[in-house]
């Protein structure tokens, strides 16, 4: 436990990271701390809603991935209140975010939330693994999804973030998703899993 504490924190610097792509990203993006003017109008549109802003690490860590990514079509798996996704469609004027509830019992309160973002957010009543995204948001502890799946709806510039990666299903899926070559670079969080497919990097597993 102490080793990954003290290689936590070096990484988190930027510190024994190599690769150029890896090191932006985490002192860029990752661990970058700037405010958003974004931010604060989405907590006032979930105070208005009377809705609890939910993890902020995520939603601000999706804000700076999509803005710095740019994905033009980006899937949730499991969009419960709609929270993250406000986030996720803030971010970039061009991405459109296409959401899916298995449940459906938030999708009424979700569409309402996203009155401002209208042309940006759809919601899907089933997914078709056809389909090919830029980004794809998965929350492991209320939509567990097979590895293979998520590989069959991207491309090789897709990237995924994965929520739950410390429960104990998540740890066994993060474990085989960082075993797998096809996953390229992975960043560990500590709860928040970021997934690179570009396959025009070296293998390398990163804890933050």
């Amino acid at each position: 436990m102490l080793l990954d504490w003290l290689k936590r924190k070096k990484q988190a610097k930027g510190y024994g990271i190599h690769s150029p792509f890896a090191y932006e990203l985490i002192t860029r993006v990752i661990k970058e701390e700037h405010g958003y003017t974004a931010f604060s109008d989405i907590e006032e549109i979930l105070r208005d809603n009377n809705i609890e802003p939910g993890n902020k690490k995520l939603n601000h860590l999706s804000y700076r991935l999509v803005s710095y990514f740019k994905p033009g079509k980006i899937l949730e798996l499991e969009t419960g209140q709609g929270v993250n996704t406000l986030y996720i469609s803030a971010a970039s004027k061009d991405a459109v975010c296409h959401c899916f509830d298995p449940d459906g019992k938030n999708v009424l309160l979700a569409r309402n939330l996203h009155t401002t973002f209208s042309n940006r957010v759809t919601f899907i009543d089933e997914i078709d693994i056809s389909e090919s995204y830029d980004a794809i948001f998965v929350y492991l502890d209320s939509f567990p999804i097979d590895m293979e799946n998520l590989l069959e709806m991207s491309s090789g510039n897709t990237f995924w973030v994965i929520s739950g990666i410390k429960t104990c299903s998540g740890k066994r899926f993060w474990a085989a998703i960082t075993a797998d070559e096809r996953a390229r670079i992975t960043f560990d969080l500590n709860g928040i899993g970021i997934v690179i497919l570009d396959k025009s990097h070296h293998k390398a597993n990163y804890m933050l």
